[in-house]
């Protein structure tokens, strides 16, 4: 088990949402679903990753498709190329806005606008990819072990410094899961760099659209602090 100490994704925004609403982080929820996915996201990117060394969250819904990391890594990429895909017919008038979907995406700012299409279009992927699961064999045990760990793990905690909440959580060790036909893999260590540059931005969305499911995010989404 890993501790990471850092600070929650828009932590300023969330800190200054959350006062003017009259909210406090002593009233969320503890360990509910949405926290739980999120611990199980970061389990995988982290820790547990079949197929890379630091990896996006989006491997464990491909055990059992790709066979190896380069197939994930092209199937990581198409998922989070057809989010991009979709902005730009939606917005495709909107080039400004579509600027700061880019810039919240990367933390440069917190729109409040785009920090829900983020959101939305991370949990149309992930609906997408959860339908394979059920008649995957392998997904189906990773993801049991990949839940069996975080049910184990304590749950995430959250302090405020300075008009910033930052946040405590662990994620589980590699050594917990039985990777069974996985065992193999090499795994691989992707960096931007490496990319062809028509690839890069869907990487950067498969690296960072899960900040955009974490609890105190979703929290602010769900009762409408962000409207």
């Amino acid at each position: 088990m890993e501790t990471i100490h850092s600070e929650v994704p828009f932590g300023h925004a969330v800190y200054l949402e959350l006062q003017l609403h009259g909210q406090t982080l002593d009233r969320l929820p503890v360990k509910n679903k949405i926290e739980e996915r999120y611990l199980a996201w970061e389990t995988v990117r982290r820790k547990t990753n079949p197929y890379f060394v630091v990896g996006t969250g989006f491997e464990g819904y491909l055990v059992g498709i790709c066979p190896d990391a380069p197939a994930a890594l092209e199937a990581v990429l198409a998922a989070n190329q057809h989010i991009l895909d979709a902005i730009a017919r939606l917005y495709h008038f909107r080039g400004v806005f579509r600027s700061r979907l880019m810039r919240t995406l990367t933390r440069e700012c917190s729109d409040p606008e785009a920090v829900h299409i983020w959101s939305a279009y991370l949990g149309a992927e992930l609906g997408k990819l959860r339908v394979n699961i059920p008649r995957n064999k392998e997904a189906t045990q990773f993801q049991t072990q990949t839940y069996r760990i975080v049910k184990a793990l304590p749950a995430m905690s959250y302090h405020k410094v300075h008009g910033d909440v930052m946040q405590d959580y662990a994620v589980g060790s590699a050594d917990e899961v039985t990777p069974g036909t996985l065992r193999n893999i090499t795994r691989l260590n992707v960096e931007l760099g490496m990319l062809p540059a028509q690839q890069q931005d869907a990487w950067q969305v498969a690296t960072c659209i899960g900040e955009f499911g974490h609890p105190l995010v979703r929290e602010c989404l769900d009762r409408d602090v962000w409207n």
